[in-house]
Parts: C-alpha cells; sequence; structure tokens
C-alpha cells in the first residue's frame, strides 16, 4: 500500500513517537508510506535516518491559538492551500490510503473526499473543551473516517458519544524496550544530592499537562521529607514559552529553588529515567495514554499517575503504580510519602510496571493489530 501519513508536528513526544514507529512497520512489511509534516524538526530527521519519504507541507493544524477571528482566517487559507498541494500528490504518488495522525490535522478528510480515499483516524486526545470544537471535530471524524483508531479505551469513550463504537478499534502504543535497555544516569552530569531521593516528570510543557501541580506536590511532600530533588523535563510549544517563566516564578516564590532542576527539552530520556526514584505525571486533564508512562515501566519506575484517562488503564493502583487526585497536593502527597522511605516497596513496583508493560503493551502486539487493521480497511 502507498500510504500518506499526516501529522501534526515535527517533534519527539508521544503521538510523532507512535508515528514513527507506525511508518517503520509498514515498511518493513513492503509498503510505501508518505510523510506529511508542517515543519523541519527532530521527527524528519528520524524520517531521514530511516531513509523514510517525507513531504514539508503548511497543513493548517488546529491549535487553541487560532480560535479567533484573524487566527481562523489564517487557518482556512492555510488549509486551503495545503489540501491542494496533497491532492496533486495522491494523484501522483498513486496514494491508497490517507492516514491523519492525532485530531489536530484535519486536512486529510477533505483530501480523501475529492480523491475516493480511505481515510483512517488515529486520536491521541481526549477533547473535552471548548465543547463546542470537541462537538466540531467529533463530528469532523465521525463524518470524513473510514475508520479511528483509538490510544486507549478513555479515548474511544470520549469519541463514542458522536461516533458509532463499530467504527473505532483500541490499540495500545507499543514501544521498543530493548532500546530503554541500560544503566545510564544523570546523577554525576546533574551533581545531585547522593543523600537525596529523585522525583521527576516527563512531559511537554502545558497547562494541562500538569507542571504547575507537580511544583505543588513538590510543596507538599517536601513537608515530609526534607532530602527530595525535584526534576523537570519538557519544552513548550513555540509561542508558549512565557509558561517557563510562570513556573520559575512560582518555584521562587513557593521557596523552592534549591529542591529543583529544569532540564528543558532532552533526547536522553532512558538516562533520565534512570536516574529517578519516582516518576510523576500529574495531568490535570484526561492524559489518552502517555508513551512516557510506558518508557517508565519499562525502566522499572514506580510511577505516579491522576487517576483518569489512559492511566487507568496503564498501571494498576499500588500495585504497578499509584493513582493520585488530580487537585489535591496534600492528599496526593499522603498516597505517595510511604514509598520515599521504602526502597524495597518502590522496587517491587517498578518490577511490577515493567512486567505488565511487556505483556501487555509491547511493540509485537502493537506491529500485529495494525498491520491487520490497515489491511482490513484497505480491503474493506
Amino acid at each position: 500500500m502507498r500510504i500518506l501519513f499526516l501529522h501534526s508536528s515535527s517533534d519527539l513526544y508521544g503521538a510523532s513517537k507512535i508515528l514513527l514507529i507506525t511508518v517503520k512497520i509498514l515498511k518493513k512489511y513492503g509498503h510505501a508510506p508518505l510523510v506529511v509534516l508542517s515543519e523541519e524538526g527532530l521527527l524528519s530527521l528520524k524520517l531521514k535516518k530511516e531513509q523514510i519519504e517525507f513531504r514539508l507541507i503548511k497543513l493548517g493544524i488546529v491549535r487553541r491559538k487560532y480560535f479567533n477571528f484573524k487566527g481562523l482566517i489564517n487557518r482556512f487559507w492555510t488549509l486551503w492551500l495545503a489540501k491542494n498541494q496533497l491532492i496533486r500528490i495522491c494523484n501522483e504518488e498513486n496514494i491508497d490510503l490517507i492516514y491523519s495522525n492525532t485530531a489536530a490535522v484535519i486536512v486529510g478528510a477533505w483530501v480523501a473526499k475529492k480523491c475516493h480515499l480511505k481515510h483512517i483516524y488515529h486520536i491521541h486526545e481526549i477533547i473535552q473543551s471548548p465543547s463546542w470544537f470537541a462537538f466540531f471535530i467529533h463530528k469532523m471524524i465521525a463524518k470524513n473516517a473510514d475508520h479511528v483508531i483509538a490510544v486507549s479505551q478513555a479515548v474511544k469513550n470520549n469519541l463514542a458519544t458522536v461516533i458509532p463504537e463499530h467504527k473505532i478499534s483500541v490499540i495500545y502504543n507499543g514501544l521498543d524496550y530493548s532500546s530503554l535497555a541500560t544503566d545510564q544516569i544523570l546523577a554525576e552530569k546533574l551533581s545531585l544530592n547522593p543523600n537525596h531521593l529523585i522525583i521527576g516528570m516527563i512531559a511537554r510543557v502545558h497547562p494541562w499537562k500538569g507542571q504547575s501541580y507537580f511544583i505543588d506536590l513538590a510543596a507538599a511532600l517536601l513537608q515530609k521529607k526534607p532530602t527530595l530533588t525535584f526534576i523537570m523535563v519538557g519544552d513548550a510549544y513555540p509561542g508558549n514559552e512565557y509558561l517557563y517563566n510562570e513556573l520559575d516564578a512560582k518555584i521562587d516564590t513557593l521557596g523552592l529553588k534549591r529542591h529543583f532542576i529544569n532540564l528543558g527539552y532532552r533526547e536522553d530520556i532512558t538516562a533520565i529515567l534512570n536516574t529517578l526514584d519516582l516518576f510523576v505525571l500529574p495531568s490535570t486533564a484526561p492524559d489518552p495514554f502517555p508513551t512516557v508512562i510506558l518508557e517508565a515501566m519499562a525502566c522499572k519506575k514506580a510511577v505516579i499517575a491522576t487517576a483518569q484517562g489512559g492511566a487507568l488503564e496503564m498501571i494498576e493502583h499500588q500495585v504497578s503504580g499509584i493513582h493520585i487526585p488530580l487537585d489535591n497536593a496534600q492528599k496526593a502527597s499522603e498516597i505517595i510519602s510511604p514509598y520515599l522511605s521504602d526502597k524495597k516497596l518502590r522496587k517491587t513496583m517498578g518490577q511490577a510496571a515493567q512486567q505488565k508493560v511487556n505483556t501487555y503493551f509491547s511493540l509485537t502486539a502493537f506491529e500485529k493489530k495494525m498491520l491487520h487493521l490497515l489491511t482490513v480497511i484497505y480491503e474493506y
């Protein structure tokens, strides 16, 4: 099959990692993926390295910053130009199937209809607000997708309010965990205090990802155990860099500067995870199926996540991870507190996490399900 992949960014966060894995699988089995991105970035560099064909076209990606009159005009014009270029590609490259990766890519639906092609949506988001936007996106997907891949049951439940359930398949993300099998750590490079417990979070900097809640949680935990160091990893979308200043100001106001290290964007995620004693992802809105949790589990880390979204499917409370409330740092600190002083408890939980990720979220399972679904949709 000649499959046209349309993706919303060129970073290397979760959805981009899964796209890269998917196109590598298809190439491995003799298919011909063609990826279209809006700009150069770390993902395009990876595609070049893997010798996977890609093009750069401004796709008119839908983001909240365009929710104004000027922004909507900008998006409409960009979408119109992208549509014409993509139609030309479909005709010249004999495209068999269009694959839109994330709900933010809406031009694929338009192009598929114009070219009479099958269209698949791979949804990595749980969209709830604003309600008008969630309704519009879900209706658009329902009308223009031959099938929808949801990364978790939580995502499917969110979509099923508008989209018929028979059009949605849940396929859990799977990673090559062998690449995470390393003992490399960053303790010496970061000059970490050997007597401190290291607690970290890795996520794109965004209000709902929970960096602010992570700081509140740190303040509460430091009241119980002062020998803690907190590490934050991740960058913001271009234009949202002000979020860094807000987080730094909050850390300073709470008097936590000597306990915090902000590393920004990093590619050495495995080394960072191996440096941590506890991994936290305190998302304040439902996180669909965070790839970084899979990576932390594979690195035998005790994972702490808010009790919502895909995390409820990924970790079992007090067995392979810990669920905490999403709006109560004091209560969350009480739940976490026993794990601060019990290394054996953290180790046991980390081992259970690794076993679960290898059993339920393997690359082999992901590969088998994706290949089967794409074949069925194409031949239907």
